[in-house]
């Protein structure tokens, strides 16, 4: 009996022994593959090793670039009703007295003199500023004078000199036939009839 129970301790240590160094053999393992994360996860927390997160950051980069490159231009004035409302009648009742025919012409407003002449031209129903060397339409101004400004297309030379707007000479116009006076209005009929 004593040999088998010896037998039995012995077989029974040999399995413990195998069993304790298959245990430690796996404890190795993971511990190994537990710092083979750490290295990773500190690899990707200075971004150096994350191919998604460098493509998301470098999609981002181009994108604010873009937007900061983006000149933000206007070609006609949104608040310009003569874009909108076509009616002659319609635009007087508003005080909008310049006609659609009038506002292809360029009508010079004012010029500034000074170390950089410019002049306030206005064309296509929008007043400009500009200073030699600019384009309006097909022309390019060459000159700026006290009250003239000098433009050249290639097959003609305009020169524009200073105008009053229609509104303008419709106000002084108005000014010149006198005050509106208002009178106490009668409450007996001219004719005596009630």
């Amino acid at each position: 009996m004593k040999e088998r129970e010896r037998l039995l301790w012995s077989v029974l240590i040999i399995l413990l022994l195998i069993i304790a160094g298959y245990m430690g053999y796996n404890v190795y393992q993971m511990g190994v593959k537990v710092r083979e994360y750490q290295e990773a996860i500190e690899r990707q927390a200075m971004g150096s090793e994350d191919p998604q997160l460098r493509a998301t950051i470098e999609k981002l980069e181009a994108e604010l670039r873009d937007r900061m490159e983006y000149t933000f231009e206007i070609e006609d004035d949104p608040l310009e009703l003569s874009q909108v409302i076509q009616g002659k009648r319609f635009l007087a009742k508003l005080g909008f007295t310049e006609s659609l025919e009038s506002q292809r012409e360029m009508r010079l407003s004012c010029t500034v003199i000074g170390a950089e002449p410019a002049a306030v031209i206005k064309h296509e129903g929008r007043s400009k500023v500009l200073r030699i060397g600019d384009d309006i339409g097909d022309y390019k101004v060459i000159d700026i004078g006290p009250k003239c400004v000098t433009l050249r297309s290639p097959g003609e030379t305009l020169e524009l000199y200073t105008e009053k707007s229609q509104e303008t000479i419709e106000y002084e116009k108005s000014l010149m036939e006198g005050p509106i006076t208002v009178g106490e209005i009668s409450s007996t009929p001219a004719n005596g009839n009630f």
